[in-house]
């Protein structure tokens, strides 16, 4: 049976705080959560709530920008080396606080000027590095490709090109996050892909497209997707990182069959 995971900084949305989300998700069943950007909430309530619930989390994504923030990825920045620790120490801090599955490093855009041929030597190493430290923690670092009509100039854009990347590393505490909308959106063939990667799949995230609705919404052959992770023995968690389109609860009737 497949496991899955709330986003809680897309779902949920009708409360207003998402320390609060947490309780909501697991009222519905839910046995872990996911949110992108942990760092804006003190790390005492989300281990508090986290303790109270005994919830899960999927994932913590590390910050991408400089300064702990939203912004250019200065894990690919040359001479940002300094920022990036600053960001993994962050990042380090709220996983060993709640423990979740993967650190998700999303391969965003580098600085403007910075091309990816600059780019790449340093993502690596950092990623190396990265690799190397969360294994303290015993807590894998997984790498997101964006779709670049989504995310523009972001550095890597294909699970090939993820995979390049942990292939050429060859760290045993280094995957991938299969984000299935980022790729679809791409073309790939998403059953062959994570049948083929799955022994380096940290997290699977999921949303229909167009639009990034709940499934059901879209075009997107759930029956064959979800078929296809239980029948290769998929047991991470798969994340609902989805805008549902009208109240969380009712766009969740789909689930019930995957349960």
């Amino acid at each position: 049976m497949l496991k899955f995971s709330a986003n809680i900084g897309m779902m949920f949305n009708e409360i207003e705080n998402p320390v609060a989300r947490i309780q909501a998700a697991q009222d519905v069943g839910f046995d872990a959560v996911e949110l992108l950007f942990v760092y804006d909430i003190p790390i005492e309530d989300l281990i508090a709530e986290t303790e109270r619930t005994g919830i899960s989390w999927s994932v913590v994504n590390i910050a991408v920008g400089e300064g702990i923030q939203m912004g250019p990825l200065v894990a690919a920045a040359p001479g940002k080396e300094a920022a990036f620790r600053e960001n993994l120490a962050a990042a380090k801090k709220y996983c060993a606080a709640l423990k979740p599955t993967g650190m998700v490093v999303p391969a965003y855009r580098p600085p403007d000027g910075v091309s990816k041929a600059e780019a790449l030597p340093v993502f690596k190493e950092n990623m190396r590095i990265a690799a190397e430290e969360m294994s303290d923690l015993g807590i894998p670092v997984i790498i997101e490709a964006l779709n670049p009509e989504i995310r523009p100039n972001s550095l890597l854009n294909t699970t090939a090109e993820v995979m390049a990347v942990v292939e050429e590393l060859d760290h045993p505490n280094l995957g991938m996050e299969y984000d299935q909308y980022h790729m679809y959106l791409a073309g790939e063939n998403m059953e062959e892909t994570v049948e083929k990667y799955l022994a380096y799949i940290g997290n699977i995230q999921i949303a229909d497209c167009p639009g990034r609705g709940e499934p059901g919404t879209g075009e997107v052959d759930y029956d064959s997707f979800l078929s296809t992770l239980d029948r290769i023995g998929y047991d991470k968690w798969v994340a609902l990182e989805y805008m549902p389109t009208g109240d969380t609860v009712e766009t969740l009737k789909w689930i019930e069959k995957w349960r």
